[in-house]
């Protein structure tokens, strides 16, 4: 279907985002700087993990490209300013170590790269992060899922035999015509679960959060 003139308007002007990259290595600076579609990014560089607080402190980056490994504040320091400013990011690294990409996803990275990288492969990994910080709302609720909510996810997946991602699906699905929050069912779910488990069986207990969740309740 053609775009309408409003539609097409409304694309040029859109402003470009402002990116900033954090690394310490001179060439990945110019590669992301020079690379980056112009059209659509506006780039930031530092080498400085301190400098890269301030001035996500001072600027309202709509995103952060962030190296792993940085002399003196490294970049998990850093992560944890940005989940504090609710800022997406992604982490580049020299290191394909699936530990590493651990810690960095616990705090808080979108996506994480190893070196070397390409602008394409960058642009397609800000592209895929925004698209999954916009699902999960803010990096605030990705944290919640680690508290009450990770323990009702829990339940449901034993309960169902389904994967993580499934439970919670779930669990969203139960939650968004009932005005319920992820956080009131998963307190719910966990003291059902308990009351059960206490008076009867595992079975049972079983039971009772498969019939809590049934969508025509």
């Amino acid at each position: 279907m053609p775009m309408s003139v409003a539609s097409c308007r409304k694309k040029v002007l859109e402003p470009p985002l402002d990116i900033l990259i954090v690394d310490d290595d001179p060439m990945i600076q110019l590669l992301l700087q020079g690379g980056l579609n112009a059209e659509r990014f506006s780039v930031s560089v530092t080498d400085s993990g301190s400098d890269a607080i301030a001035m996500c402190d001072a600027s309202s980056f709509d995103f952060v490209i962030l190296d792993y490994r940085m002399p003196r504040k490294s970049g998990l320091e850093v992560a944890r300013a940005l989940q504090q400013q609710q800022i997406p990011f992604i982490m580049l690294s020299a290191f394909a170590d699936e530990s590493v990409v651990q810690r960095a996803a616990r705090f808080g990275a979108l996506g994480y790269l190893i070196k070397p990288v390409t602008p394409k492969q960058v642009e397609l990994a800000i592209d895929t992060a925004l698209a999954r910080f916009a699902e999960i709302g803010n990096l605030a609720r990705a944290a919640e899922v680690s508290g009450v909510v990770g323990v009702a996810v829990g339940l449901v997946m034993a309960s169902f035999g389904v994967s993580h991602m499934q439970a919670l699906e779930k669990l969203r699905a139960f939650c968004r015509p009932r005005n319920k929050t992820l956080k009131e069912a998963g307190l719910e779910i966990t003291n059902l679960f308990e009351l059960h488990l206490d008076s009867v069986s595992g079975a049972a207990a079983c039971d009772a959060l498969e019939d809590y969740l049934k969508t025509d309740r």
